[in-house]
This record gives structure tokens, sequence and C-alpha cells, in this order.
């Protein structure tokens, strides 16, 4: 008795669209667009509606590009750490999360003239990086995490190149440098399988989970202390206003983590994930106070 071939499901629209914001982290492309509007509000609330949407256009895009990419190259790792990923379930082709990190890139590009040479500079170098990220991870994958690290850092130093004043958040730069640096080694732990696998050299699957734990809570121990000493000496607009959601913001990180160190499941990761995001918007709120008054 034969059956009949059936034919391949149809994928509804609705369907793709998910997988599409599944791809690019939309709720973290948000926040990245939120943290540079406020950026730039912050050292200039008098600049045109036009600096904001193009700060925000432009991180938007490359925080969507650099998430697609990612996962373009680390499928195989996904296969294995995150298989009910976009890719890794079949919900997207390779070829489709290509085009879509090239054409947000591209886009990324286009909006950062307008912004000035040193802006579309730093897109430039930025997307470069980007692209090439998992490539580089290969080789090494805590000179990767330094390197994501820095260009999130960046996401500040293009805000202050829309507002005009390069040089007014180096510290917000270099506090946002620590958190990225503890983010990315603490994901690192949830991918060790995969990663170890895939041959990169991690600080968790080198060292052990508890060499990376050490050095995140040691990144957190300068944020908090850099704090008070920060909002004491620097010229802030609004130093106890940042204090407050700063703190908040890495309390919230704390609350989540503990838990995912005593018991590494999935479980606590996503709830890990929840939270930090959520802190990450207190810190947002936070931006609006770091800036020096004009």
């Amino acid at each position: 008795m034969t059956h009949p071939i059936s034919s391949p499901k149809p994928i509804h629209w609705v369907h793709v669209v998910h997988a599409y914001g599944q791809l690019f982290r939309l709720s973290f492309a948000g926040i990245a667009a939120a943290a540079g509007c406020a950026a730039v509000y912050a050292l200039n609330p008098a600049l045109p509606l036009s600096n904001y949407l193009l700060t925000g256009f432009i991180l938007t895009s490359m925080t969507a590009a650099a998430c697609a990419i990612n996962d373009y190259w680390d499928i195989h790792k996904d296969r294995i750490n995150h298989p009910e990923r976009p890719l890794p379930s079949d919900r997207l082709s390779l070829p489709q999360a290509w085009w879509a990190a090239a054409l947000l890139f591209a886009s990324a590009l286009i909006a950062a003239i307008p912004l000035g040479g040193y802006a579309f500079l730093l897109v430039a170098i930025s997307t470069v990086l980007l692209w090439y990220y998992s490539l580089l991870l290969n080789y090494s994958g805590i000179l990767g995490n330094f390197l994501v690290a820095t260009i999130v850092a960046f996401l500040l130093l293009l805000s202050s190149l829309a507002a005009d004043r390069p040089f007014a958040l180096l510290y917000p730069i270099g506090f946002l440098f620590c958190y990225a640096l503890a983010r990315e080694v603490l994901w690192d732990v949830h991918d060790a399988e995969g990663d170890r696998v895939q041959g990169v050299v991690t600080l968790a699957n080198v060292w052990g989970s508890q060499a990376a734990f050490s050095m995140i809570w040691g990144l957190i121990g300068v944020m908090l202390v850099s704090i008070p000493i920060a909002t004491t000496l620097l010229p802030m607009g609004h130093p106890l206003w940042f204090a407050g959601c700063a703190a908040i913001m890495l309390l919230t990180l704390i609350t989540a983590l503990i838990p995912y160190q005593r018991q590494i499941n999935e479980a606590n990761y996503q709830q890990l994930v929840f939270w930090e995001r959520l802190g990450m918007l207190f810190g947002v709120v936070g931006l609006l106070g770091t800036a020096p008054s004009l």
C-alpha cells in the first residue's frame, strides 16, 4: 500500500515575522536604541528630532544585525545551546539570516552619514567587527568577550557624537564596558557545552564556571565601588539619579545571578535573562543623570 506524498506545510507570515523578531532579539535592540536616545537627550536636549531618530535607528539596526549574523555563524553551537532559535529549528534559513544582517548593517551605515564622518567611521568599524565576531570567537572566546563589550560601550560614544559632545560620557562608557563584559562571560557559562564541542576557548570551558563567576562578581564589585566615587568627583548633571538607577540595575542582576550560580539550569537561565533585561531599563533611565550640564 502506497501513501501519497504530502506537500510541505505552508508557513504563515505571522510565524515568519515572529521568527525574525526572535532572530533580531528585538527587546535587546529596543533597549540599545532607548539607551542611545537617552544619552543624546542627557547630553543636549535641544537637539532636533532627527538626531534622536537617526541614533535610535542606527542602534536598533546594528544590534538586530549583530544578533542575526551571530546566529548565522553559530548555528552548529546553537543546535546544542539554543535549539529553539529560528535557525537551528529551521523556521528561518541561513540565507534569510545573512541577507537580513547585511541589509540592516547597510541601513545603519547609510543612516550614520548625516551624523558626520566620525559617527560613520565608528559604525563602519563596528559593522566589520560584529560581522566577523563569531569567527574571531573561534580563535579566542575571551578576546571575543572584550570585543563585544567594547562595541556595546561604543553605543554611548555614538550618542556623544550625535550630540556633538564626544568626551562627555567617558565614565558611563567605562561602566557600560564592565557591565557588558560581565554579561558576555555570564552567557558563556550557559553556552559552555556548545563552545567546548566547537573548540572555542572561553573562561567558562577552560577554567570552569566558578572562575567565570569570580570574574563576573569582580566586575560587579568594580561597578558598585565606582558609583559613589563617580557621583562625588565627576560633574554629573544628576548624580543621585544615576546612582539610584545604576544600583537598582546591578542589584536586579545580582538577585537573578545568585540562584543561577547555585543551580545552572534552563529555568534559572531564563529568569536571569528576564531580570537582566529589566535591570538594563533602569540603566537606560540612569543615563539621563550622567552627563555634565551644558
